[in-house]
C-alpha cells in the first residue's frame, strides 16, 4: 500500500511543504480578518516576505514528489473558490470559469486518478476547517459552506470527498493526514494572540 520507505518520505515532505505553502498564501489574504480577530499568523508576521518564502516552500514540495504537490496546490485553488463561484476574480474572471480551468489542468499535468484524490481531500481539509470555525465565521459574516448549506449537508459531503480520496489514493490520504496535524501544530505554535483592546478601535472607522 505504501511501497518503500523512501516514497513515504518524499510524499511526506511534499504534503507538509505544499501544504505549508498553501497555508501561508490563505493566511496572507486572510491576514487582516485574523488580526481583528486577535491574532498575527505567521504570514502576517512575514508581511510580504510571505511571497518569497511560499514559493521555496512549494520548490522544496516539488523537488520531494511534483505529482502530490501539484495536486494539492491546484485542488486546494479550486476548492478555496468554491463558496464564491459567482466573484469576479482579478483575471476578470468568474470564479466558477477559474475552478474548471484548475480541476482541467490538474488533471492534464496528474491525471485523473490524483486530481480526484487532490480535490477530494483538499474539500475535506477546507471544509472540516468551515466545520470547525462556523461559529466564529457566522458571527463575523466570512464565506463559510456550513453557514451557506447547512451542517447537515457539509458533513455528508465531507464523508463522501473523504471516500473520494481513500479510492484514489488510500497512502497519500493517510500520509496527508499526519501532515495536517504536524502543520496546525506549526502555524498554532507560530500564531501569536494579540489583546483585543488594540483592534477595538477599528470598529470606528
Amino acid at each position: 500500500m505504501f511501497g518503500d520507505w523512501s516514497d513515504v518520505v518524499h510524499v511526506f515532505i511534499a504534503l507538509l511543504f505544499a501544504g505549508a505553502t498553501v497555508k501561508l498564501m490563505d493566511d496572507a489574504l486572510d491576514a487582516d480578518y485574523d488580526l481583528c480577530r486577535g491574532k498575527r499568523t505567521l504570514a502576517a508576521r512575514l508581511g510580504r516576505a510571505c511571497l518569497p518564502y511560499s514559493l521555496v516552500c512549494f520548490a522544496i514540495a516539488m523537488m520531494a514528489n511534483a505529482q502530490v504537490s501539484l495536486a494539492v496546490f491546484l485542488s486546494s485553488y479550486a476548492v478555496g473558490m468554491f463558496t464564491r463561484m459567482d466573484e469576479r476574480l482579478p483575471s476578470r474572471l468568474p470564479a466558477y470559469m477559474e475552478i474548471v480551468m484548475a480541476v482541467v489542468l490538474c488533471v492534464m499535468l496528474v491525471g485523473w486518478r490524483d486530481a480526484l484524490w487532490g480535490v477530494g481531500m483538499m474539500s475535506f481539509i477546507d471544509w472540516l476547517d468551515d466545520v470547525m470555525d462556523r461559529k466564529k465565521d457566522l458571527e463575523s459574516g466570512q464565506v463559510n459552506v456550513v453557514v451557506r448549506f447547512g451542517m447537515g449537508e457539509v458533513l455528508f459531503a465531507i464523508l463522501i470527498v473523504f471516500c473520494l480520496a481513500i479510492y484514489a489514493q488510500v497512502s497519500w490520504t493517510l500520509i496527508a493526514l499526519i501532515a495536517l496535524v504536524v502543520l496546525n501544530i506549526v502555524f498554532d505554535l507560530t500564531t501569536t494572540k494579540l489583546v483585543m483592546t488594540e483592534y477595538e478601535g477599528m470598529d470606528d472607522f
